[in-house]
């Protein structure tokens, strides 16, 4: 997926800037840069998490309507980026919990218009085409034997799964994404899903 970058009606199409002054600041400082108005910060957020974004976004639904909920939740912040919240953990944590209710209120919405079955929905794990079409025929074998291993998870285990390995995320991460009480719980959940695994495909551990 090509770096998007961000343009809408009510923008003005944005001019390169030079970016190296952020490298060097925080989350928790590149997120009060962007609440206080600086236009630096909001394009170096949206450029760094768009695709991130997106890659979880079509978890749960097609492309094109994460696409454009990804567009909607970056005009919604910028426009109300004076009464965000403080970041707790990581923008990307923050983004990711914004987005996933954004989706599921979508989902609620088309359920309740009979477009579609919300409880036939489960959380995927799709790879994004660019990492499917490099790999050589037996990785691509071991890439269907992975998947067939985990539809055999829950839809919550599946979750965590994209979170802890694909992406990378912390068990408190985990935590906040799927709404446990405390980190054990998350930690439990992962250990649960490594031992499922390794009983039915253990080729990869």
């Amino acid at each position: 997926m090509e770096q998007r970058v961000f343009t809408s009606e009510i923008f003005q199409p944005i001019v390169p800037l030079e970016e190296i002054k952020y490298d060097s600041l925080s989350d928790v400082d590149l997120w009060e840069a962007f609440k206080k108005g600086d236009e630096g910060a909001f394009i170096r957020i949206y450029n760094t998490y768009f695709e991130a974004l997106c890659d979880f976004g079509v978890q749960y639904v097609s492309l094109n309507i994460v696409e454009d909920a990804v567009q909607d939740l970056f005009i919604d912040l910028r426009k109300k980026r004076h009464k965000l919240p403080r970041i707790k953990n990581t923008i990307r944590l923050f983004l990711f919990q914004c987005l996933k209710r954004r989706i599921l209120n979508i989902l609620k919405k088309e359920n309740e218009m009979g477009k579609e079955n919300i409880h036939d929905l489960r959380f995927g794990i799709t790879p994004c085409h660019e990492s499917v079409i490099i790999l050589n025929q037996d990785q691509q074998i071991k890439l269907q034997k992975l998947d067939k291993a985990l539809a055999s998870l829950s839809e919550r285990q599946r979750e965590a799964v994209y979170y802890y390995f694909y992406k990378g995320m912390t068990y408190e991460e985990v935590q906040e994404l799927l709404d446990f009480k405390d980190i054990k719980s998350a930690r439990n959940l992962i250990y649960k899903v490594v031992g499922t695994l390794r009983k039915n495909f253990s080729i990869f551990f």
